[in-house]
């Protein structure tokens, strides 16, 4: 069946399974993050779905535009995620869903991405490897 709309991509349908699983996790927060930490995964989480969205409209370059900022969206809500375990807010079984399918999501973005010629994600492409001072295990100077 041909993709007709935004809602037939089955990676906007995933990123609001994880639009929808943000929400909840939100609402495990205490009050006192409500405004802070909440809002603001909530706020990520709705970019990564609308970024897919909107981009679909628009012609191939600026789609590839509109999934790099999903992406970097995505990158955001699971900073968010991590943060409230860091901060012993939430713990590694309540944000486990929501990692899930952050993981998936951002899988098929990446192949997206590659399938609509997005240039460094080509394999061999130049300048496609990891840079060694933001690597793990790096030291910074």
């Amino acid at each position: 069946m041909p993709i007709q709309s935004y809602r037939d991509l089955i990676v906007w349908q995933r990123a609001m399974d994880l639009l929808t699983e943000c929400y909840r996790v939100a609402r495990l927060l205490p009050p006192s993050e409500t405004y802070a930490l909440g809002a603001h995964m909530e706020r990520a989480a709705v970019a990564v779905a609308a970024h897919i969205a909107g981009g679909h409209a628009r012609e191939r370059a600026e789609f590839l535009d509109s999934l790099t900022v999903a992406t970097a969206s995505l990158r955001e809500v699971e900073t968010l995620l991590l943060a409230g375990t860091r901060m012993c807010l939430l713990t590694s079984d309540q944000i486990q869903i929501a990692m899930g399918l952050g993981d998936e999501v951002g899988r098929m973005l990446t192949e997206l991405r590659r399938s609509l010629g997005a240039a460094h994600l080509q394999p061999g492409a130049a300048g496609g490897g990891a840079t060694p001072a933001l690597t793990a295990g790096s030291e910074r100077g």
